[in-house]
């Protein structure tokens, strides 16, 4: 576990304090990608049982206060591209915010989402991600990986964080798309998709998708370049910029 980057210890006791970006719970994503719970109600309603995936879920917060509120009713299950943030640090966590073991998803540590996710087609009925695309090097590949693995009935509810506006002027875009020499504006080409809602994220200046099934998507992008902003260039900037042409 690496010393004060997600949990850090003060005072005598040694009390834990989580670090807050690593978890976000349903009321942290309400500004991000809306009510989600709502949502799953509604898939509840239509169905007895569903299955609930989320990509980059930390210490898994929003998955504990999930099945806190519909139980049995749901199965949930995490990724995370960490090692290091794993099943033994969930249930940590878990056990430190008063959560029963009941509560507690499956984690799967060290996925890329930027790579085919380790699940059958048709797998999850749910799936959603915040704070997380941002770091992903292939999205067109992700937003394809995810249709796929939704059911017939799926919905998926993805924060783009697709702008920047504290980044300089070349690198406010984290996702462009270029076409004989001509940029593509990212969103628009999303809108073509009639399967994809795009929605602005409350009290933000980048947008979430709303996504339903459909057979084979495949977004016609092949991704030629990924920068390194934070990593490889200045720690003040977030995430990855990804650069596209259409095939």
């Amino acid at each position: 576990m690496k010393k004060n980057y997600w949990i850090k210890k003060r005072g005598q006791k040694g009390e834990i304090i989580w670090r807050k970006g690593r978890e976000q719970g349903l009321e942290g994503a309400k500004g991000r990608i809306g009510n989600i719970s709502n949502q799953i109600k509604k898939i509840i309603n239509r169905k007895r049982q569903i299955k609930i995936l989320e990509i980059g879920t930390g210490f898994g917060r929003a998955l504990l206060e999930l099945k806190r509120i519909y139980g049995d009713k749901v199965e949930t299950i995490g990724t995370n591209y960490e090692r290091e943030w794993n099943q033994k640090l969930t249930k940590e966590y878990a056990k430190d915010q008063k959560f029963s073991n009941e509560e507690i998803p499956k984690i799967y540590s060290n996925i890329d989402a930027g790579e085919k996710l380790p699940f059958q087609n048709n797998s999850f009925d749910f799936v959603f991600c915040q704070a997380t695309m941002q770091y992903i090097s292939d999205r067109a590949l992700f937003i394809e990986e995810v249709n796929r693995v939704l059911t017939k009935e799926g919905i998926a509810v993805l924060e783009l964080q697709e702008y920047r506006k504290d980044h300089p002027k070349e690198y406010e875009n984290l996702i462009e798309i270029w076409d004989n020499g001509k940029k593509i504006d990212f969103l628009k080409y999303l809108r073509k998709l009639k399967n994809i809602q795009i929605k602005k994220s409350k009290g933000r200046y980048w947008h979430y998708l709303v996504m339903k099934k459909t057979n084979n998507l495949k977004l016609e992008l092949k991704l030629v370049h990924v920068i390194e902003l934070e990593n490889d260039i200045y720690s003040g900037w977030w995430g990855k910029k990804v650069i596209y042409v259409k095939k």
